[in-house]
Formats: structure tokens, sequence, C-alpha cells
């Protein structure tokens, strides 16, 4: 691509976020004539480093808007280039009005989260669908005192206003999914990934089981010369993560797929990844030999297990979190080793135990010494 913007002496261009961030992981070359570069379509991850020399515009805004609506203008000699964190998506252009809402269309103070909606004459007039139409297309909140404005469009992204007026990109308010019953912003679980330097850019996807169980899966794109292990970067993003947040598979990739229209195709990297395996039914005898060497505490926890997956070939060897196990059925798990042990565990020491074996010893670890005779 950088030959190519050479060979055509090119002064401006305009580029898919996915195409141009591999771009600005590379030297950059230095006798491009390129002075301008426009980024959008997909959230930008990075800025662009020191050496680069031209100025590139991370541009926002959905086609019922115009395409653009804002941009955050990035120079390799600005004090924050090359910056881990993800750049804003910006500031308004002159006539478009932007307003952040709570989820009752009610303005949010600057700082705080909400759903962008946008105004001005950008807006398209609707769409053919005027059921649909009058959903996304509202009228202001009196709140908002915007006199010159009598519709705003309901873009559904997440977004932050900061204190200078910028946008931080937050999400899809629809991308949001739910992991045992926790809401998880799958862009939060991505960009705690991200902070970790050795991690260039993050996708986190959802993979569910034939009975719609969801887990998350992070995909990794890792900067070169790094090669940390997939425990290392789970371990580095549970400081950062609520543990039903964190992924239950990391998956290290050279890059991503992108769609017809530039963007990172998600579907296709889910589809990459083999589906959870299902412990097979253990005969009677194997049941029988595991049982006689087990330890009371580990027939125990066998036992619960089992019964809570409903899963009776589930072993000792086996993850809780692989077999099947969510959070809230480790709530239930470890409500039942209180009764019958009197130990308490948390449930992260639970989903953290590399098996059940493992888990066992850590309660017989913990576990109070009786009194004689008790």
């Amino acid at each position: 691509l950088t030959d190519w913007w050479r060979d055509r002496a090119l002064t401006h261009a305009v580029a898919a976020t996915p195409t141009v961030e591999p771009l600005l992981d590379r030297p950059w070359p230095q006798d491009l004539q390129l002075r301008h570069l426009v980024v959008g379509g997909d959230r930008m991850r990075r800025r662009p480093g020191a050496d680069v020399t031209a100025t590139v515009h991370n541009a926002y805004g959905p086609a019922e808007a115009t395409v653009v609506t804002t941009t955050h203008t990035m120079r390799g000699t600005d004090p924050d280039a090359g910056e881990q964190a993800p750049p804003p998506i910006g500031t308004a252009l002159p006539g478009v009005t932007l307003v952040v809402t709570d989820d009752d269309g009610r303005p949010v103070p600057r700082g705080q989260d909400g759903e962008l909606r946008v105004g001005g004459h950008c807006l398209a007039l609707g769409y053919l669908d005027p059921e649909l139409t009058a959903r996304r297309f509202t009228a202001p909140p009196q709140e908002a005192e915007l006199p010159s404005v009598d519709r705003l469009y309901r873009t559904g992204d997440r977004v932050r206003m900061n204190a200078d007026g910028s946008l931080d990109f937050l999400g899809r308010l629809d991308d949001q999914v739910k992991i045992s019953g926790v809401r998880i912003e799958p862009a939060e679980v991505e960009a705690a990934f991200e902070q970790d330097p050795r991690v260039r850019s993050a996708v986190v996807t959802v993979q569910r089981d034939s009975s719609g169980h969801g887990r998350l899966v992070a995909h990794l794109r890792l900067t070169d010369g790094a090669e940390p292990g997939t425990g290392e970067l789970l371990d580095a993003v549970r400081a950062w993560l609520p543990e039903q947040a964190v992924p239950a598979a990391v998956r290290l990739v050279d890059g991503f797929p992108l769609d017809a229209n530039g963007k990172v195709d998600r579907p296709a990297l889910a589809a990459a990844v083999p589906a959870p395996v299902v412990p097979r039914a253990a005969t009677e005898d194997e049941h029988a030999d595991t049982e006689a060497a087990a330890t009371a505490t580990e027939r125990l926890v066998l036992a619960t297990v089992r019964d809570l997956l409903g899963r009776p070939g589930t072993g000792l060897g086996d993850n809780f979190t692989d077999a099947g196990g969510t959070s809230i059925i480790a709530a239930r798990l470890l409500a039942t080793v209180e009764r019958e042990t009197g130990v308490r565990l948390r449930a992260p020491e639970l989903l953290r135990s590399t098996d059940l074996r493992a888990f066992a010893a850590l309660l017989d670890q913990r576990r109070t010494p009786q009194p004689a005779g008790a």
C-alpha cells in the first residue's frame, strides 16, 4: 500500500482502520508525499508513532449522518505519539451537534458513559421503514436546550465525552453479551488486553455450546518479539476485569480477517475456534477406579460438579470452566462445599484452578482441623 501511495505521488488518502493499523506498526517510509491520511470504518486501537510523517485523522460517523461526524487529528510529533491507549474519535465537524444520553434519553454529564446521538444538517431524512425511522430519529431532549436542532439520530454507540469535548468510543450498545447472567462489553475486554505492551491488538468473540452457554474467546495479535504464554496474558487482565469477563480461551493470531467493508470479520474469527470439548461419559469401571483412588474431598467435589453440570463423565482431571461450569454454577458448588466442609472459598479460586483435583487440594489446604471426637 505504501508503495502504491509512493508510485502515485499521493498527498491525501482515505483507508479502512484495519488496513492502516499494520502500517503504523512498521517503520514509516520517509520518502512518501502523503500529508493527510483519513482512517475510519472501525475502532482505532493505536496512535501513529513518532516517525509517521503524515497527519492521521481518526474519523467516525454513521451512514445516517452522512458518514463522518467527528474527527481526531494526530501527528507523529505529538507528545502522545505511539501511546498504547486508543485515540478518541474526536470532536464534532462544523454543523454537527452531539449529545450523550442515558437509557431514558436524558443528557449525561461529561465523563459519564452514554449513547451518542447526532443532530444537524448532516442527518438523513430517515429510512424507507417509517417505524424504524421513528425509533432511531427522535426529538432532542428538552434538557439539552438545542433550539436549532429538531431531530437527533440514535447511533447505538456507547461513548464518553471528555472535559475538552472530545469523545472516547467505548463500543456498540448491542454488542453487549451476557455471560453467566453478567452483562459484558467485549470492547472493554479488548481494551484490557491492549493495556499490555505485549499485545498489539485484541478482538473478543463469544462462543456458545449446544446448550446456549456462552464463553469469551480472546484473539490476540502480539507485538514483534513478544512470546508470552496465554496464561500470562490472562493473569495480566484479571487486574482490570471482573472474573466473568476474563476470557475462557486465548488464541494468538498473525492478523484479523476483514469483511467486504474492511472491518474485522468477527464471525469468521469465531468460526475458526474449535467448539469446547464435552467430556465423554465414563464407563462404570472408570468411575469406580477414579473414586476408589480419590480422597473424601475429591469425591465430594466430583459428585457435586457432576450433579450441577449434569455430566456424569466429568473427571478429576477436568477443568471446571472447560467442562461447562459458569460463575452461577460455581456459586452453587461453593455453597455446597462450604456447607459440607466449613471452608469458604471465593469463585476466582475455583475458576483459576487447573482442574477439579487441584481445587479439592485447595479445599484440604484451607480446611480447619476438627477437634477430636467432632
